[in-house]
Protein backbone atom coordinates (compact mmCIF):
# COMPACT_ATOMS: atom_id res chain seq x y z
CA UNK A 1 0.00 0.00 0.00
CA UNK A 2 1.19 3.46 -1.02
CA UNK A 3 1.80 6.28 1.89
CA UNK A 4 -0.93 8.50 -0.02
CA UNK A 5 -3.35 5.04 0.40
CA UNK A 6 -2.76 4.23 3.60
CA UNK A 7 -3.23 7.89 4.40
CA UNK A 8 -6.33 8.14 3.26
CA UNK A 9 -7.58 4.62 5.02
CA UNK A 10 -6.15 5.99 8.09
CA UNK A 11 -8.24 9.02 7.50
CA UNK A 12 -11.70 6.91 6.83
CA UNK A 13 -11.15 4.89 9.69
CA UNK A 14 -10.04 7.82 12.15
CA UNK A 15 -13.59 9.73 10.86
CA UNK A 16 -15.40 6.51 11.53
CA UNK A 17 -14.06 5.79 15.00
CA UNK A 18 -14.53 9.23 16.35
CA UNK A 19 -16.09 9.79 19.32
CA UNK A 20 -18.51 12.63 19.29
CA UNK A 21 -21.10 11.87 21.62
CA UNK A 22 -19.09 13.79 24.74
CA UNK A 23 -22.13 14.86 26.40
CA UNK A 24 -23.37 11.42 26.49
CA UNK A 25 -19.78 10.52 27.65
CA UNK A 26 -19.81 13.07 30.96
CA UNK A 27 -23.32 11.39 31.60
CA UNK A 28 -22.31 8.35 32.10
CA UNK A 29 -19.22 9.77 34.27
CA UNK A 30 -22.14 11.25 36.17
CA UNK A 31 -24.38 8.43 36.33
CA UNK A 32 -21.03 6.25 37.75
CA UNK A 33 -20.53 8.99 40.11
CA UNK A 34 -23.73 8.75 41.53
CA UNK A 35 -24.15 5.11 41.64
CA UNK A 36 -20.94 4.65 43.80
CA UNK A 37 -21.94 7.05 46.56
CA UNK A 38 -25.59 5.59 46.88
CA UNK A 39 -23.50 2.42 47.46
CA UNK A 40 -21.61 3.73 49.68
CA UNK A 41 -24.16 5.08 51.74
CA UNK A 42 -25.84 1.85 51.37
CA UNK A 43 -22.95 0.21 52.89
CA UNK A 44 -23.81 2.52 55.37
CA UNK A 45 -19.72 4.04 54.54
CA UNK A 46 -19.08 7.49 54.55
CA UNK A 47 -18.83 9.04 51.29
CA UNK A 48 -14.85 10.83 50.61
CA UNK A 49 -14.66 11.95 46.88
CA UNK A 50 -10.55 10.90 46.38
CA UNK A 51 -11.29 8.38 43.13
CA UNK A 52 -12.84 8.31 39.81
CA UNK A 53 -16.55 7.91 39.42
CA UNK A 54 -17.17 9.64 42.78
CA UNK A 55 -17.73 13.23 41.60
CA UNK A 56 -20.00 14.91 39.60
CA UNK A 57 -18.33 15.84 36.35
CA UNK A 58 -17.24 19.61 36.29
CA UNK A 59 -16.01 19.04 39.79
CA UNK A 60 -12.21 18.95 40.33
CA UNK A 61 -10.52 15.65 39.90
CA UNK A 62 -8.09 13.27 42.32
CA UNK A 63 -4.63 13.37 42.56
CA UNK A 64 -3.99 16.97 40.30
CA UNK A 65 -6.19 15.92 37.83
CA UNK A 66 -8.16 19.19 36.00
CA UNK A 67 -11.73 17.79 35.02
CA UNK A 68 -14.29 14.88 34.62
CA UNK A 69 -14.73 15.81 31.43
CA UNK A 70 -13.30 15.02 27.61
CA UNK A 71 -11.34 17.56 26.58
CA UNK A 72 -12.76 19.21 22.88
CA UNK A 73 -11.22 21.43 20.40
CA UNK A 74 -12.49 25.49 20.90
CA UNK A 75 -15.40 26.19 18.91
CA UNK A 76 -12.80 28.50 16.24
CA UNK A 77 -10.47 25.48 16.01
CA UNK A 78 -9.75 24.55 12.02
CA UNK A 79 -11.25 20.69 11.66
CA UNK A 80 -8.22 18.05 11.25
CA UNK A 81 -6.54 17.84 7.94
CA UNK A 82 -4.31 14.74 6.43
CA UNK A 83 -1.50 14.93 5.12
CA UNK A 84 0.57 12.05 3.83
CA UNK A 85 1.88 8.84 6.14
CA UNK A 86 5.39 9.11 7.48
CA UNK A 87 7.74 7.20 5.89
CA UNK A 88 9.89 5.94 8.57
CA UNK A 89 12.69 7.42 7.27
CA UNK A 90 15.42 8.65 10.80
CA UNK A 91 18.35 11.01 11.03
CA UNK A 92 21.99 9.82 11.60
CA UNK A 93 20.95 10.11 15.45
CA UNK A 94 18.19 7.85 15.38
CA UNK A 95 15.37 10.30 15.35
CA UNK A 96 12.08 10.81 13.58
CA UNK A 97 11.22 14.67 12.02
CA UNK A 98 8.08 16.15 11.00
CA UNK A 99 8.68 19.26 8.78
CA UNK A 100 5.74 20.85 10.70
CA UNK A 101 6.94 20.00 14.23
CA UNK A 102 10.37 20.57 14.38
CA UNK A 103 10.37 20.04 18.07
CA UNK A 104 8.70 16.45 18.14
CA UNK A 105 11.54 14.12 17.49
CA UNK A 106 10.52 10.68 19.02
CA UNK A 107 13.25 7.71 18.04
CA UNK A 108 10.81 5.26 17.16
CA UNK A 109 7.39 4.64 14.81
CA UNK A 110 4.37 3.52 15.77
CA UNK A 111 5.13 -0.50 14.27
CA UNK A 112 8.11 -0.72 16.43
CA UNK A 113 6.39 0.70 19.78
CA UNK A 114 3.83 -1.88 19.27
CA UNK A 115 6.28 -4.82 18.02
CA UNK A 116 9.01 -4.00 21.47
CA UNK A 117 5.70 -4.71 23.72
CA UNK A 118 3.57 -1.83 24.96
CA UNK A 119 0.86 -1.01 27.32
CA UNK A 120 -0.12 -4.27 28.95
CA UNK A 121 -0.92 -5.71 25.32
CA UNK A 122 -4.29 -4.50 25.25
CA UNK A 123 -3.97 -0.83 23.96
CA UNK A 124 -6.02 -1.86 21.00
CA UNK A 125 -8.57 -3.50 22.43
CA UNK A 126 -11.57 -1.82 23.08
CA UNK A 127 -12.45 -3.29 26.38
CA UNK A 128 -8.43 -3.43 27.05
CA UNK A 129 -7.61 -3.24 30.77
CA UNK A 130 -9.26 -2.15 33.27
CA UNK A 131 -12.59 0.57 32.56
CA UNK A 132 -12.50 4.09 32.21
CA UNK A 133 -14.91 6.87 34.04
CA UNK A 134 -16.62 7.72 30.59
CA UNK A 135 -17.28 3.86 29.34
CA UNK A 136 -16.53 0.01 29.27
CA UNK A 137 -15.83 0.28 25.65
CA UNK A 138 -13.52 2.85 24.22
CA UNK A 139 -13.14 4.40 20.16
CA UNK A 140 -10.16 2.04 19.29
CA UNK A 141 -9.86 -0.31 16.03
CA UNK A 142 -6.26 -1.55 15.04
CA UNK A 143 -7.66 -2.05 11.57
CA UNK A 144 -7.54 1.84 11.14
CA UNK A 145 -3.63 1.66 10.40
CA UNK A 146 -1.06 -0.02 8.14
CA UNK A 147 -1.51 -3.71 8.52
CA UNK A 148 2.13 -4.20 8.73
CA UNK A 149 2.05 -2.39 11.97
CA UNK A 150 0.20 -5.52 13.42
CA UNK A 151 2.28 -8.19 11.77
CA UNK A 152 3.38 -9.24 15.50
CA UNK A 153 1.27 -11.83 17.78
CA UNK A 154 -2.01 -10.26 18.71
CA UNK A 155 -1.20 -10.97 22.20
CA UNK A 156 0.77 -7.58 22.06
CA UNK A 157 -2.03 -5.30 20.94
CA UNK A 158 -5.41 -6.92 21.26
CA UNK A 159 -5.09 -8.79 25.03
CA UNK A 160 -8.16 -8.36 26.90
CA UNK A 161 -6.35 -8.11 30.49
CA UNK A 162 -3.09 -6.11 30.79
CA UNK A 163 -0.16 -8.52 30.63
CA UNK A 164 2.86 -8.05 31.99
CA UNK A 165 5.07 -10.27 30.16
CA UNK A 166 4.04 -8.67 26.93
CA UNK A 167 5.63 -5.60 27.88
CA UNK A 168 9.32 -4.90 26.39
CA UNK A 169 10.62 -4.60 29.77
CA UNK A 170 8.40 -7.13 31.63
CA UNK A 171 7.32 -4.79 34.37
CA UNK A 172 3.45 -2.66 34.70
CA UNK A 173 4.30 0.93 34.07
CA UNK A 174 1.73 4.08 33.82
CA UNK A 175 -1.62 4.43 34.22
CA UNK A 176 -4.51 3.23 32.98
CA UNK A 177 -7.72 4.41 31.51
CA UNK A 178 -9.47 5.89 34.67
CA UNK A 179 -6.79 7.44 35.45
CA UNK A 180 -5.75 9.08 32.07
CA UNK A 181 -9.50 10.48 31.54
CA UNK A 182 -9.99 11.63 35.67
CA UNK A 183 -6.71 13.88 35.38
CA UNK A 184 -7.97 15.96 32.33
CA UNK A 185 -5.71 14.41 29.94
CA UNK A 186 -7.83 13.20 27.26
CA UNK A 187 -9.53 14.31 24.09
CA UNK A 188 -12.51 13.82 22.65
CA UNK A 189 -11.11 12.69 19.29
CA UNK A 190 -8.28 10.52 20.73
CA UNK A 191 -9.94 8.23 23.64
CA UNK A 192 -7.53 6.23 23.94
CA UNK A 193 -5.20 8.91 24.53
CA UNK A 194 -1.43 10.09 23.74
CA UNK A 195 -0.24 6.90 21.54
CA UNK A 196 -3.43 6.83 19.71
CA UNK A 197 -2.89 10.48 19.01
CA UNK A 198 0.65 9.49 18.06
CA UNK A 199 -0.54 6.46 15.66
CA UNK A 200 -2.59 8.96 13.68
CA UNK A 201 -0.16 11.99 13.90
CA UNK A 202 2.10 9.70 12.01
CA UNK A 203 -0.40 8.53 9.69
CA UNK A 204 -0.76 12.20 8.56
CA UNK A 205 -3.43 13.75 10.57
CA UNK A 206 -2.95 16.81 12.00
CA UNK A 207 -5.54 18.68 14.10
CA UNK A 208 -5.93 21.16 16.63
CA UNK A 209 -4.63 19.29 19.81
CA UNK A 210 -1.43 18.36 18.26
CA UNK A 211 0.32 21.49 20.67
CA UNK A 212 -0.91 19.88 23.53
CA UNK A 213 0.23 16.28 22.80
CA UNK A 214 3.87 17.09 21.25
CA UNK A 215 3.89 19.19 24.64
CA UNK A 216 3.60 16.35 26.87
CA UNK A 217 5.69 14.50 24.64
CA UNK A 218 8.74 17.19 25.22
CA UNK A 219 7.97 17.31 29.14
CA UNK A 220 8.38 13.32 29.22
CA UNK A 221 10.95 12.52 26.47
CA UNK A 222 12.83 15.30 24.88
CA UNK A 223 16.41 16.38 25.81
CA UNK A 224 14.59 18.20 28.72
CA UNK A 225 12.38 15.80 29.53
CA UNK A 226 11.17 14.31 32.97
CA UNK A 227 11.82 10.38 32.25
CA UNK A 228 14.44 11.01 30.01
CA UNK A 229 16.28 13.14 32.11
CA UNK A 230 15.59 10.80 35.57
CA UNK A 231 16.99 7.57 33.15
CA UNK A 232 19.83 8.85 32.34
CA UNK A 233 20.49 10.52 35.99
CA UNK A 234 19.56 6.54 36.96
CA UNK A 235 22.31 5.29 34.59
CA UNK A 236 24.92 7.45 35.33
CA UNK A 237 24.52 6.35 39.28
CA UNK A 238 24.50 2.67 38.87
CA UNK A 239 26.45 0.81 35.84
CA UNK A 240 27.09 3.53 33.62
CA UNK A 241 26.09 1.94 30.49
CA UNK A 242 23.42 3.54 28.55
CA UNK A 243 21.57 -0.05 27.58
CA UNK A 244 21.58 -2.18 30.88
CA UNK A 245 18.43 -2.64 31.10
CA UNK A 246 18.69 -3.51 34.50
CA UNK A 247 18.65 0.27 35.13
CA UNK A 248 15.05 1.65 35.81
CA UNK A 249 12.95 -0.83 33.70
CA UNK A 250 9.74 1.38 34.67
CA UNK A 251 11.37 4.17 33.48
CA UNK A 252 12.23 2.43 30.32
CA UNK A 253 9.19 0.91 29.78
CA UNK A 254 7.19 4.55 30.50
CA UNK A 255 9.52 6.19 27.62
CA UNK A 256 8.80 3.29 25.07
CA UNK A 257 4.99 3.94 25.93
CA UNK A 258 6.26 7.97 24.63
CA UNK A 259 8.05 6.59 21.42
CA UNK A 260 11.43 6.81 22.95
CA UNK A 261 14.63 4.86 23.51
CA UNK A 262 17.64 6.17 25.24
CA UNK A 263 20.09 5.92 22.56
CA UNK A 264 24.56 5.92 22.99
CA UNK A 265 24.49 9.79 21.51
CA UNK A 266 21.51 10.61 23.93
CA UNK A 267 22.70 9.44 26.99
CA UNK A 268 26.79 11.02 26.46
CA UNK A 269 25.12 14.20 24.99
CA UNK A 270 23.23 14.36 28.29
CA UNK A 271 26.62 13.48 30.33
CA UNK A 272 28.53 16.39 28.57
CA UNK A 273 25.30 18.71 29.37
CA UNK A 274 26.28 17.79 32.82
CA UNK A 275 29.89 17.77 32.90
CA UNK A 276 29.60 14.45 33.98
Amino acid sequence: MSPAAASERCKEAASRMLFRNVDAANERGRAAGVAAVKAARQRGAAVINRGAGTMPVGAAAPNGGERYTLLEDPPDAPAPRWDALHDGTKTSDGKLCFADAPEFTPSLTPAECIRKGIFGGCYFNPRGGKAGIFSRDIAIDHAEFPAEWFEADESLYLSRRYNVMTNAYRVKSGFGQREWESKGWIHAQDPRGWFQWYCRFFCGRRSADDARQIARWRACASSRGRWRNQLCGAVQRGSGRWDDVAVSPVIRQTLLHWAYELSSADYADWRAAKGK
